[in-house]
């Protein structure tokens, strides 16, 4: 007996050893598992990545959008206010026709709209007639005679008739007795009686009061806002810049009939931090929530090869054993039919495993003599006899 356990013992170490070398040889194909796995996880941090990069550049567009909708906006309320500033001057000359009731009236003009710096009335010849400097500050052509900047108005005014309508001049520098200097521009608007030219209306804007009463208020609040020339020299600015490490710009064509301005809005923003909005923080939490399942998947997918492994080995080593045995096992079912043999109750009955796997009574290898007998014993162990 020790003898046939010993040689049993080394025939299962045999087939054992055999089932090793198998999963060694299978080794290769767990190493490329592993390297697509590797391959799978760098594909989704790049992905994960990019979203997140991409949620970033987003809101960043959403602020640039923003800038743009809003230098829109201050333009469409610049050409509102001018072209409101036109029928004010249409219904000044309509009203007066005498120096002695405009210039009071003009006046009340120039105190209601800071961006006026003065108001002139011009006969058909564009002779002065009449004029009324600003109340609110020192007189605009104080220290340069109004005579050596005329030209601007003569040729707006020019351009006014060849219109028949309003038209601008183009931006000129008038320097100031303080020291410093402001950029104006001046409307000129013919004035007709009886469908007949009788004279000409002036207006002179300072560009920088012009931004910060019609845009300073809203937009300059948040932003700074310039005209600029189309070169990008700036010629007046207004407003205030908040703190912020990134400068948004946006442009818009401010068209005027006889001139064009270039409204440029600048806004400092902050760059979008790790969590800018709901955006980008969602994407960093799904993100997040992704790679910790990949990890435990990946964990969960180590602790069952090693499962697979120890069963392989476990099973292994008992088929050697049973293999190897020269006692006969055989399995039934709970309806007799048979479920597993080992080779040497294969030999004892000289039939292969294929021909007794899932028999029931009569069994092939049972004596025809002694059928109906173990019919009998075989009915009353299955009934629990």
């Amino acid at each position: 007996m020790p003898s046939t356990f010993s040689h049993a013992l080394h025939t299962a170490q045999q087939r054992l050893r055999l089932w090793v070398r198998a999963f060694d040889e299978a080794m290769p194909w767990v190493s490329g598992r592993r390297s697509l796995w590797a391959a799978l996880i760098g594909l989704v941090l790049a992905v994960l990545v990019t979203l997140v990069w991409l949620a970033g550049r987003y809101e960043i567009s959403q602020v640039q959008t923003e800038l743009e909708r809003d230098t829109a906006d201050a333009v469409s309320d610049i050409r509102t206010g001018l072209a409101r500033d036109v029928q004010t001057l249409q219904a000044l000359q309509s009203e007066h026709v005498s120096v002695k009731t405009w210039h009071p009236e003009a006046m009340r003009l120039l105190r209601d709209n800071r961006e006026w710096m003065r108001v002139e009335w011009r006969d058909r010849q564009l002779a002065l007639k009449a004029f009324a400097d600003s109340p609110l500050r020192a007189p605009i052509f104080e220290r340069t005679p109004r005579s050596d900047v005329v030209n601007e108005t003569l040729q707006s005014c020019l351009r006014a008739r060849r219109f028949n309508g309003p038209a601008y001049s183009g931006t000129y520098y008038v320097p100031q007795p303080d020291g410093l200097g402001m950029e104006v521009m001046e409307l000129c608007l013919p004035v007709t009686h009886a469908g007949e030219l009788t004279g000409y209306a002036v207006i002179t804007y300072g560009l920088q009061p012009l931004l910060i009463e019609r845009l300073g208020p809203t937009f300059g609040r948040r932003n700074e806002v310039s005209f600029t020339e189309a070169d990008g020299t700036r010629l007046a600015i207004a407003g205030t810049q908040r703190r912020g490490l990134r400068l948004f710009t946006a442009q818009q064509l401010l068209d005027l009939p006889g001139n064009t301005l270039v409204l440029r809005m600048d806004g400092r923003r902050g760059e979008p931090d790790l969590f800018p909005n709901v955006l980008t923080a969602l994407v960093t939490t799904m993100s997040i929530a992704l790679i910790t399942v990949m990890v435990l998947l990946a964990k969960d997918s180590r602790r069952r090869l090693k499962a697979e492994r120890d069963l392989a080995d476990a099973l292994a080593f008992r088929k050697a054993m049973e293999d190897s045995l020269v006692t006969g096992l055989r399995a039934r079912d709970l309806e007799g039919r048979i479920t597993y043999v080992n080779p040497a109750f294969c030999q004892m009955v000289g039939l292969p495993a294929e021909a007794l796997i899932g028999h029931n009574a009569p069994m092939p290898y049972w004596p025809p003599e002694m059928v109906d007998e173990y019919k009998q014993r075989q009915a009353i162990r299955l009934a629990g006899n």
